[in-house]
């Protein structure tokens, strides 16, 4: 089931998380691709956890998230980071896991307000508002609706048990 979330976090800890990873301290790495390597569309991504390993110095400030969704086991946590397209797209539908997500959840915070989005494969579309949280079973297949109308989007990923 698809479960949306608004006004997901206190609007304290969300604005920590909101200034700190749109901050010029944030870095933010080069991907050749955004859903497969050979998909050309490179994007800027920040990985917080993955592998069991805590990967960011940024890692303390999304444990607001951790909590309120009672995350047990991580699988991963990471930014993704979009500039702005001049025609709005759909990447292709993906899992973010090939393998052993029968009981994994995923989940999508979304940090700024834009007419980008996520459309699940029911045809169901989530708009990116800042604040708004969706979760759903990991093995639902979804896409990112790029976005024109503001200079970026920024969106933070978990996938856990």
């Amino acid at each position: 089931m698809i479960e949306v979330f608004d006004n997901f976090l206190s609007k304290e800890h969300f604005d920590m998380i909101k200034k700190e990873i749109t901050s010029i301290r944030f870095p933010w790495y080069y991907e050749e691709g955004r859903v497969t390597g050979d998909d050309r569309l490179p994007s800027l991504t920040h990985s917080f956890f993955e592998e069991n390993v805590i990967h960011s110095n940024w890692y303390q400030c999304i444990i607001p998230v951790i909590h309120k969704c009672e995350m047990k086991a991580l699988r991963r946590i990471k930014a993704n980071f979009d500039y702005k397209n001049h025609k709005a797209f759909k990447t292709i539908l993906h899992t973010d896991f090939k393998d052993g997500l029968e009981n994994c959840k995923t989940g999508i915070l979304y940090v700024n307000d834009n007419n980008g989005g996520t459309y699940f494969e029911n045809k169901k579309f989530v708009k990116s508002v800042s604040n708004r949280f969706v979760s759903f079973p990991a093995n639902t297949k979804h896409c990112t609706q790029t976005h024109t109308d503001t200079n970026f989007r920024v969106v933070l990923n978990f996938v856990w048990y």
